[in-house]
């Protein structure tokens, strides 16, 4: 007979790996919607908690869908069908499907988001970027069975690259046609910072670290600034490739540790691509 898992289960595996006491004070993470003992045969994850991966789960019939976003990031103060999160959370509970979340304490995981998103660029040899300790000035880090968290990631690609050849790779990698970016398309890139996600911040730690570059995203205009030296001359290469798309490897990742977990259930990446965000691109005449 198969071995379905309790929400429960499942969060006690993720929490183990992601401690919930490891998430930045702002985050709302764990189960967001449900019953905690729900068996689950079927789960979807995505990035985000949309009405297309909501349409989704009904369509398997799935019990659970994690995400990376939480969709209770404030207090409701109603679940009706009136606006966008509390429609989606009314819909979710009608349909008797939990959502759980996992967000800063997975970018703050060993292995977690910024790891995945190294590796999906041919990034080896990788450490923290910017690493915490128990006894150091973690965001609310109470967990004692961590050892060391961090964020961002640093590692080098197996064969240096011309910047402007580093930049088609992770446009080819990350299925994006676009990319911002200040930076010598001459220069040679090998080794490379990165940071699922906002991680305009860690810019001095990827500096400090002799990055030749750093993938990261939301950098807002001032920001690019930073990569400059006193000079006006870039530092190193500082890469803004897109909220959702440093980011959206979440999903296989958790889908991989969940599937090996928990095998009897069937745990399913949304086929959605859940950013609203489009980008125009003029074609050449």
């Amino acid at each position: 007979m198969p071995d379905f898992p309790a929400i429960r289960e499942i969060a006690t595996f993720l929490e183990r790996w992601a401690p919930r006491s490891t998430a930045q004070s702002y985050d709302n993470v764990g189960l967001q919607v449900g019953d905690p003992d729900a068996r689950v045969e079927r789960a979807v994850i995505a990035l985000d908690m949309t009405p297309a991966v909501l349409e989704e789960a009904i369509s398997i019939e799935a019990s659970l869908v994690i995400t990376h976003h939480p969709l209770l990031f404030h207090p409701l103060t109603h679940v009706t069908t009136t606006t966008f999160v509390s429609n989606l959370a009314y819909r979710l509970a009608a349909n008797g499907i939990g959502l759980y979340s996992i967000h800063t304490n997975l970018d703050a995981a060993s292995g977690g988001v910024s790891y995945a998103l190294g590796r999906q660029l041919g990034l080896t040899d990788m450490n923290f970027l910017d690493v915490f300790t128990p006894d150091g000035d973690a965001p609310d880090l109470t967990a004692s069975n961590v050892d060391e968290i961090g964020f961002g990631a640093i590692g080098r690609l197996n064969e240096p690259m011309r910047l402007h050849d580093f930049l088609g790779h992770v446009a080819d990698c990350l299925k994006t046609p676009s990319l911002r970016y200040v930076g010598d398309p001459a220069a040679s890139v090998e080794h490379v910072a990165v940071c699922g996600g906002a991680g305009s911040d860690l810019i001095e730690k990827a500096a400090a670290a002799n990055a030749d570059a750093y993938v990261t995203a939301d950098v807002t205009y001032h920001d690019y600034f930073s990569a400059l030296d006193r000079d006006g001359l870039p530092r190193l290469a500082f890469i803004d490739a897109g909220h959702y798309e440093t980011e959206a490897v979440t999903e296989s990742l958790l889908a991989g540790e969940l599937q090996e977990r928990f095998p009897d259930a069937a745990w399913r990446r949304t086929r959605t691509r859940t950013s609203p965000v489009r980008t125009f691109v003029v074609q050449p005449q």
